[in-house]
C-alpha cells in the first residue's frame, strides 16, 4: 500500500471495509478510523480501524503499517 492509497482510504466520502496487512504480515479487515505518523520516516504509521463499522461491536483496532512508497 503507497501513502496515497492510505490516506485516499481515509478521507473516502462513501468509505468501505477494506483489508490492511500490517508491517509483520498479518491481516486485519474494517474501516479505517485514522492514521497516525509514527517515526520520522514517512513510511511508518500507526492505523486505527473499525472492524464493524459501527460503534455497537467490536473495539477499534490499532496495529503499524509500512508503505511501499
Amino acid at each position: 500500500m503507497t501513502k496515497w492509497e492510505l490516506f485516499k482510504t481515509l478521507g473516502a466520502e462513501h468509505p468501505l471495509p477494506r483489508l490492511f496487512t500490517d508491517a509483520d504480515g498479518g491481516h486485519h479487515y474494517g474501516y479505517l478510523q485514522s492514521i497516525e505518523r509514527e517515526d520520522g520516516s514517512g513510511h511508518s504509521f500507526n492505523v486505527t480501524i473499525n472492524p464493524d463499522g459501527d460503534d455497537r461491536g467490536l473495539s477499534p483496532k490499532t496495529f503499524h503499517v509500512r508503505t511501499s512508497d
